[in-house]
């Protein structure tokens, strides 16, 4: 979910348990997280640093926890050097630091549902968690934020007034895409990944035969409307493409992708995400294929 979204949630939470005192620090912590966004600007360059992106290790465990130490230590300077209010500073201390962090276990967990998922256990493993029921960041949500944000900022209501008609838009939302994808689960048997698309009532499905990947359209109340194969490998075998799985340009591919199929053209082996590279996913927009010629790992490229 977006940054608006993270914070209007927290401090509606925050209000909702009668802990206004607490807003500041909870909803710094709620966005916080985000600013992993900035890692980008020297990760991109070093593909062994892949976890050091938006949606990366930030968005773990022990990245939440570390966000939120830096965030407050922020506060904590930035009290001792007169540049906050006084009034704000008697959260320093134990309190304070579990508001934020608080804050940042509450960003995690409303990105769990979302697709293409976050890695809880990073740095220890680079495994992705989510419950796939909502389609990456949501257009609808975003709007509803906006123009709620918008509302307050012109004062036309307060966050204690407007909290009531937004948490029930947010929840509405949320029970559409739940219902959804219950409905969903009968026509998705055998499935090993379901993915949600932006219509409520269309999912992709994806199966392993293999050999190959099988994605099929799922629409609720019509069946299944086509499906398309993707051989896993083209004039290469798999035991020729597993010695290029641990390059970090493959690794970072993999980190971002739905689905890996690699194909030879006889001088470079190229490894893809096929849904994103047609169009079918656009989320995460980045890192969709990868080539390695020569078959080489000082001669590898990554062309995005």
């Amino acid at each position: 979910m977006d940054s608006l979204t993270h914070a209007i949630v927290a401090a509606i939470l925050t209000e909702a348990l009668g802990l206004p005192q607490l807003l500041p620090f909870v909803v710094l912590g709620a966005v916080i997280i985000d600013a992993d966004i900035l890692f980008s600007l020297f990760s991109r360059h070093q593909p062994s640093l892949y976890l050091f992106i938006h949606g990366g290790i930030a968005h773990s465990l022990a990245g939440a926890v570390v966000m939120s130490a830096l965030a407050y230590a922020g506060i904590t300077l930035a009290t001792l050097a007169g540049l906050t209010n006084p009034a704000l500073s008697w959260g320093a201390g134990v309190t304070g630091f579990l508001a934020v962090l608080a804050g940042a276990f509450l960003h995690l967990a409303m990105d769990l549902p979302a697709t293409p998922g976050i890695p809880l256990l990073a740095p220890a493993s680079d495994r992705k968690f989510a419950f796939f029921i909502l389609p990456g960041p949501s257009i609808l949500l975003m709007a509803a934020s906006l123009f709620f944000a918008v509302w307050m900022a012109l004062g036309v209501v307060t966050l204690a007034e407007g909290m009531v008609a937004y948490a029930a838009i947010f929840v509405a939302f949320l029970l559409v895409r739940v219902v959804a994808f219950l409905a969903s689960r009968p026509g998705l048997e055998g499935a090993v990944r379901v993915i949600p698309q932006v219509n409520p009532l269309r999912w992709l499905a994806i199966y392993d035969h293999g050999d190959s990947w099988e994605v099929k359209e799922y629409r609720i109340g019509s069946g299944r409307a086509g499906h398309t194969v993707y051989p896993k490998f083209t004039n290469v075998s798999e035991g020729e493409v597993v010695p290029y799985l641990s390059l970090p340009e493959v690794r970072r591919l993999r980190y971002h992708s739905y689905i890996i199929t690699a194909g030879s053209d006889g001088n470079a082996i190229t490894f893809s995400d096929p849904l994103r590279v047609s169009g079918r996913i656009f989320y995460p927009p980045h890192y969709k294929q990868v080539r390695v010629p020569g078959g080489g790992p000082a001669a590898a490229s990554s062309p995005g």
